[in-house]
């Protein structure tokens, strides 16, 4: 879960607050005006249950769980087998039956009673997953706290309120599938809420301070912002921890075995393996096993001492010798000799930690967990360690290519984390940008597919002490789950289900679907309604692919470690700009895809239209070399967003880069930083389409034409002050023979990923989605799918068949009817001369038999409610 990480946990050190403790728990569901009884019907059959796990059979049972389509009994990946499970045609196949997961996170040793009564906490787990079937949930994930069960040394205890295999079996019998969470480590704001991060023993940590993280200084590191000594945590390599860590899986996964082949179908290996959300740079890791790895690590990359020292600009006798930073890098430029120290330590974290996966992996396999099984998931936050736009700490942020290597990227997805504000969500394209990333990455664990999956999609928050608690509406609940499964998310859970205790009895109050009482709250109101939803469709949206945009935002992961010497703040521009900019050009109608760079061959970058890139004064000479061939060799349209590249990633010049900067055939003539707290100002735009002030953000960058080359066409100047005229160019095409290509020195779309969208005027958001349509139709690209109001977007899914999925976001405090337009009908599908059945598939009802051209020509409408969403199908 994400908050351990708090957002603003640099700022909370030494105010540490016992949370309020909740009431006793009562086994039976309070009367309420929304509460279900504990033996309501489920949405779906269950007559076909998983059997017990004393059956004489070690056959697996055909389960028929929710949200389940046809079945593929030919299907195999052993020998002529049916898979228990796998991921396959970008669907998941459980014993050869297509199934898309919704579920959530029900942590059993949260819902227990106050006294671990045995009879009291059973009833509790079982009314939470009664309930959980009766919102249409067909999966249930738990982490499996090793200091719960082991308090002491030698003394393990599975019984009684701690009987997780009893856990297990009820979920089995309720034909639910459960992705088995043994850690070791599971934060989870576990065991005394926030600050706390789970779950190796306390005794143990105690008994082996040379297994445990150490700061730059060499002192113990502690994850508590009081330095509480029993949240110091382990070095992941350490030999002691790891053959600690290999009792536990003997122990925790001898509960789980019974069930391999049945309901169990996916272990999580570890989770957030970020270094503890520890700063990378002074904090996390410096322990004798970190640092060996560092220069075992560093000998592989570099192979001769010569060669690091080449890109190091130093005289290093030998890879002993090279001492990683202790140090962050600093704002100035007289830091950029060692970025490429900065950015190696930041590599080698996460090398360490993949490494580390593997491992574990290793382990789980050793106690005969194997594909296929079973699937293995890691899962980790996308984003940094942020309070808005301020940066509190570097953290180790997910690299596909590197960690999905040991399993499937399990996603966590936490648009809303600031009590400081009330708008809906704080990131709000968050949820869009990195499904559509991960479902990328993933292709590296399951080759080429269509499939992404939740491990933890907010399902509520905790309260941060003495600041309070982020409002997550319902409503956010709603926008969550359109902008999650309409990106292509095939499964996700709910984190968490229901409140409950912490270890000392204090509250876990996380505003969860289902109070610690048992009653529910207005958020459960609207998972039920997305689990019938997902059970009557479930099986055809599946197969659904995007109806996207030829446009591409080309994300380059060499911007996750912080730089020296540069304006942006990389981590920043990672976290929030990257999604921001998606939000941009999806608020404007574009459906854009996501393509990580360094991955992307020169075929597949052809394909696109238009491509975007951030570009943060320095290019890594791959990039470079591809983009040149790009905007050089196809008919696409290169938009370079920022800077356009002053040195290579070791912030020297190279031929690679300076190729590239030959593409701009202008000098840099300054930049201004807006000085007021929003960090934004406007810039003068003139096009075609619009002439008007642009909302700009953080800075704008100023520059002059060159003499000879292509000329430049200024679209964007410097707005002068107090008179609002023309300065310094700010954006500008270049014309090449029959190419184009664009510059633009300023962010236009920071807002789009930030708290204050729903608050930005109307004028606004009108000029930055005229600004994003006229970049996009430089490559011949227009808006598929729009709405006729402001604040509302939509996007399409299409079915091999051509069943058409439209999800419409409202972003508006008001409900109230939208007109969704079809602008690109020949992407869509659309026969002006078909007639077409169209539903408001979320809710169940039926708007209509509409003829392609009434469609095409004038739309269709939409009922919204107030910063929700909605499902139309059109067939």
């Amino acid at each position: 879960m994400l908050g351990r990480r708090s957002t603003v946990l640099s700022l909370l050190a030494g105010s540490l607050a016992s949370l309020t403790h909740c009431s006793s728990h009562n086994a039976q569901i309070e009367d309420s005006g929304r509460d279900i009884p504990v033996d309501a019907q489920p949405l779906f059959d269950a007559t076909d249950d998983i059997p017990s796990i004393d059956a004489t059979t070690d056959s697996a049972n055909d389960t028929t769980a929710a949200i389940d389509s046809e079945s593929d009994a030919d299907a195999s990946s052993d020998g002529g087998r049916v898979a228990h499970v796998e991921i396959r045609d970008g669907r998941l196949w459980i014993d050869g039956r297509a199934t898309l997961l919704y579920g959530g996170d029900l942590h059993y040793f949260r819902v227990r009673a106050r006294n671990f009564d045995a009879a009291q906490t059973h009833a509790m787990w079982a009314q939470s997953l009664d309930l959980m079937r009766a919102a249409g949930m067909n999966l249930v994930t738990t982490y499996i706290p090793w200091d719960y069960h082991n308090p002491s040394e030698g003394n393990f205890d599975f019984t009684g309120a701690r009987d997780v295999g009893r856990f297990l079996q009820m979920a089995c019998d309720r034909g639910m599938y459960v992705v088995f969470k043994p850690g070791p480590l599971i934060t989870a704001e576990w065991p005394r809420g926030f600050g706390t991060f789970g779950a190796v023993p306390a005794w143990w940590k105690a008994a082996h301070p040379e297994a445990l993280v150490r700061n730059a200084r060499g002192e113990l590191w502690s994850y508590s912002p009081t330095g509480a000594q029993d949240q110091r945590q382990p070095s992941y390599l350490h030999p002691t921890f790891l053959a600690a860590v290999r009792d536990w899986y003997a122990r925790s996964l001898a509960i789980a075995r019974p069930f391999l082949g049945r309901c169990l179908i996916a272990l999580q290996v570890d989770n957030e393996t970020n270094g503890y959300w520890g700063n990378r740079y002074g904090d996390v890791d410096y322990s004798d096993a970190s640092i060996a790895h560092w220069r075992s690590w560093l000998t592989a990359k570099y192979r001769t001492i010569s060669a690091l020292n080449a890109r190091y600009g130093t005289t290093h006798a030998s890879f002993e010798a090279v001492d990683p930073p202790r140090a962050g890098p600093g704002v100035g430029a007289g830091d950029r000799p060692r970025n490429a120290l900065f950015a190696d330590w930041y590599e080698a974290g996460q090398a360490y930690s993949n490494e580390y996966l593997r491992r574990l992996r290793a382990m789980m396999e050793a106690e005969g967990f194997r594909t296929p099984d079973v699937l293995f998931f890691t899962n980790d936050s996308p984003f940094a360690l942020s309070a808005q736009d301020l940066l509190l700490r570097p953290v180790l942020l997910h690299d596909g290519p590197t960690k999905n290597s040991v399993g499937l990227a399990g996603l966590d997805l936490y648009p809303k984390q600031f009590p400081t504000n009330r708008n809906l969500q704080d990131q709000p394209f968050q949820t869009d940008w990195f499904t559509r990333l991960y479902d990328r990455y993933n292709d590296e664990y399951t080759g080429p597919q269509d499939f992404a999956y939740a491990a933890e999609l907010q399902g509520g928050f905790y309260s941060y002490p003495a600041i309070g608690q982020p409002e997550v509406r319902a409503a956010a609940t709603e926008q969550l789950l359109a902008r999650s499964f309409g990106r292509g998310l095939k499964g996700g859970a709910f984190y968490v289900m229901r409140d409950g205790l912490n270890l000392d009895d204090s509250a876990y109050d996380y505003q969860a679907a289902i109070r610690a009482d048992g009653t529910t709250t207005a958020r459960y109101d609207v998972m039920r309604r997305w689990g019938a939803f997902l059970q009557r469709e479930g099986p055809r949206l599946s197969t659904a692919r995007a109806v996207s945009n030829r446009v591409a935002i080309l994300a380059n992961p060499r911007h996750q470690p912080p730089q020296a010497g540069v304006l942006d703040d990389m981590q920043r521009l990672w976290s929030n700009e990257y999604p921001a900019l998606f939000g941009w050009l999806a608020r404007a109608g574009i459906d854009a895809e996501v393509v990580d760079v360094r991955q992307a061959t020169a075929t597949e970058l052809a394909r696109y239209r238009v491509a975007f890139y951030l570009n943060p004064d320095f290019i890594d000479d791959a990039t470079a070399e591809k983009l040149t061939n790009y905007a050089t060799s196809s008919a696409g349209v290169l938009v370079n967003l920022l800077w356009p590249a002053s040195t290579d990633d070791a912030f020297r010049p190279s031929d690679a880069q300076a190729r590239y900067r030959a593409l701009w055939p202008a000098t840099a003539a300054g930049s201004w930083t807006w000085p007021n707290a929003a960090r934004s100002g406007t810039v003068n735009v003139r096009l075609p389409t619009l002439d008007a002030q642009l909302a700009s953000h953080w800075y704008a960058s100023f520059w002059q034409p060159t003499s000879g080359g292509p000329t430049i066409e200024p679209f964007a100047w410097e707005r002068t002050q107090p008179f609002g005229r023309d300065g310094g160019v700010v954006g500008y095409l270049v014309r090449d023979g029959a190419r184009t290509r664009a510059f633009f020195g300023t962010s236009a779309w920071s807002r789009f990923n930030q708290d204050d969208l729903y608050t930005l005027p109307d004028s606004e958001l009108n000029n930055a989605r005229t600004m994003a349509r006229y970049l996009c139709a430089l490559g011949g690209e227009r808006p598929i799918v729009s709405t006729n109001e402001l604040h509302t977007f939509a996007f399409a899914r299409k079915t091999p068949s051509g069943t058409l999925y439209v999800f419409v976001v409202n972003d508006a405090n008001a409900a109230g009817e939208r007109v969704v337009r079809f602008e690109d009908t020949t992407a869509l599908g659309i026969d002006r001369a078909r007639m077409y059945t169209v539903r408001d598939a979320l809710d169940d009802r039926a708007i209509g038999a509409l003829s392609g051209a009434s469609l095409a020509d004038r739309g269709v409408s939409a009922m919204l409610r107030a910063e929700g969403a909605t499902v139309l199908t059109i067939e």
